[in-house]
């Protein structure tokens, strides 16, 4: 493997079964969120009785003998493909290593339980705040490991728009994480361009801390392919990719990034391949009939959608990813970053490095950027170019 620096910009932990009961305040225990650890892979939760992402969200797709079968081969990979880590409960020591092994030298940490944990309508938004503000505790303490090497991501809660904007601000700058994590899925029926999100953009924006956009699994909420496509892989399929167009759709012709030019935004997790096609549809709108504006609809966007989303905005590249190249070639070489969603099934452990390294078309300078220079400015980490 050549030598050379590496950002892993979106991997994930994986929360020990306690983390809440240790970290949520005292007025919250007997609320906080319980791990479906039985199912052995779905990081699903059960707040209050009620499943998000749980196994048993995925009875009306298959039969039980099913079930179990899909159960115990998530099982096998874990227990085989991250062996170590998996013994360890995947502790900071056990995750610096597969680092090693992959050949990352700085991970930008994202949830795995917690991506669900507050993933529902139904949660009640003070009960939300808090189980994001004891997520980030723990996440803060986990980074103390090696806090040269492992960044973490604030959780916040969009039930309360304005605890969002709070916990971010505290999540960041008295914790020093690097960013504040959202889902693209609507909450309460609010899109991420509905102004009662402006308080979280312009602290961010203050801040110099960016916007990561996430999707996963099944939440309790609103999901692009989930009213027709009720099966797991289809829904995944879906989801990824499409929740992350509708946001972008929102954040740019909403007039988001518009009214905040120094908010810095990352789709994570979706390949980079739709961003083209999709930023030139809504360039070939926004020139012919001018209805893209600010989220009130008050004016039009004095720029094309595509250059809001080179100005601001970065997308994550699968490791194999075939589009990188065309992704580059439209917008350029500093919108592209790189991500191994470790330890998660669609991973390439221990090869993601190595399979980007060997996609065709890339020169050193570019991989430069992508791998190590892009990342470290959509952060705000040292050294970013």
């Amino acid at each position: 493997m050549e030598a050379i620096e590496v950002v892993d910009s979106d991997a994930h932990v994986v929360e020990p079964p306690d983390l809440w009961r240790k970290y949520i305040e005292p007025k919250f225990l007997g609320r906080e969120p319980v791990h479906d650890d039985a199912r052995r892979g779905t990081f699903g939760v059960f707040v209050e009785g009620r499943g998000i992402n749980s196994w048993d969200m995925r009875e009306a797709e298959q039969p039980v003998e099913q079930r179990r079968a899909a159960a115990d081969r998530l099982h096998t990979y874990f227990t085989t493909r991250f062996a170590r880590a998996f013994a360890a409960g995947f502790d900071a020591e056990s995750y610096l290593a597969d680092m090693d092994r992959q050949g990352v030298s700085v991970s930008v940490l994202y949830p795995s339980y917690g991506n669900y944990a507050i993933a529902a309508d139904w949660i009640e938004p003070e009960l939300a705040a808090a189980i994001a503000r004891a997520y980030n505790n723990w996440l803060a303490d986990y980074c103390a490991a090696a806090p040269d090497r492992l960044k973490g991501v604030a959780l916040v809660a969009l039930q309360d728009p304005q605890a969002a904007a709070d916990e971010a601000r505290r999540a960041i700058g008295e914790l020093g994480l690097v960013g504040a994590m959202a889902r693209p899925n609507p909450v309460h029926g609010r899109n991420l361009s509905d102004p009662a999100y402006f308080p979280l953009y312009a602290t961010l924006e203050a801040l110099g801390a960016p916007l990561a956009i996430h999707e996963g699994g099944r939440p309790g909420l609103p999901q692009a392919g989930a009213d027709r496509y009720p099966r797991g892989q289809q829904r995944h399929i879906c989801s990824h990719p499409m929740e992350q167009m509708l946001a972008a759709l929102g954040l740019i012709t909403g007039g988001v990034l518009e009214r905040y030019p120094g908010l810095r935004v990352a789709f994570l997790e979706s390949g980079a391949g739709w961003a083209p096609y999709w930023l030139w549809r809504m360039d070939e709108h926004w020139e012919s009939s001018g209805e893209s504006g600010m989220a009130d609809g008050s004016a039009p966007l004095p720029q094309r959608p595509s250059d809001y989303f080179r100005r601001q905005c970065f997308i994550s590249a699968e490791p194999d990813e075939p589009f990188v190249r065309p992704t580059i070639d439209y917008l350029g070489e500093d919108a592209v970053i790189f991500a191994t969603d470790y330890p998660h099934p669609d991973s390439k452990f221990p090869d993601a490095v190595r399979n980007f390294l060997e996609l065709p078309g890339l020169s050193e300078r570019t991989r430069q950027r992508i791998l190590w220079e892009n990342p470290r400015r959509l952060y705000g980490l040292a050294g970013g170019g």
